[in-house]
């Protein structure tokens, strides 16, 4: 472990405040959930996400989508689970707005530091009763109208796996 040498006093209600360049450097936002797990004398907090617990049932979704013409990832606490990659601070702003947002040209996009693919690229966020689980990233040489069906499609799948478990 990492010591930060941030030393926090807990309020009368039991609360520890995190400090804003901690909560910046790991993107952490109002309202995330957090797991919290004890180890002896150790508290860990964890940033929790629905998503991950459906990780291997989305890359079968994903794949059943994904070509030569269309790249799919899906990014789930700022990490892409197809390889693990972290995310560009400029991807995970686009997907902070948690609006749908496309580059209707064909161009590089870089959506990490080894994950660059050309293409039109369309990001459209995750969103299940007001929270943000993570997002979509399609990029593809297709109609733009075309991608952002795609990009509907599987989010309007990955919902549904989530609202039925």
């Amino acid at each position: 472990m990492k010591n930060t040498g941030i030393i926090r006093k807990i309020d009368e209600l039991g609360r520890i405040v995190l400090p804003k360049e901690l909560r910046k450097a790991l993107n952490i936002n109002s309202g995330d959930d957090f797991q919290i797990t004890i180890d002896d004398h150790i508290i860990l907090l964890e940033k929790y996400s629905k998503l991950e617990n459906f990780e291997d049932r989305i890359k079968e979704i994903i794949s059943c989508f994904y070509s030569e013409k269309n790249k799919i990832y899906i990014s789930i606490n700022d990490k892409l689970i197809n390889n693990g990659e972290k995310i560009t601070n400029v991807v995970s702003n686009i997907i902070n707005t948690r609006k749908l947002y496309y580059i209707n040209k064909v161009d590089r996009n870089i959506i990490a530091n080894n994950t660059i693919v050309e293409g039109r690229l369309v990001i459209l966020p995750i969103v299940l009763n007001s929270d943000l689980l993570g997002s979509i990233i399609v990029i593809s040489h297709d109609s733009i109208d075309r991608i952002i069906e795609i990009a509907k499609i599987i989010n309007n799948i990955i919902k549904k796996i989530i609202v039925n478990n």
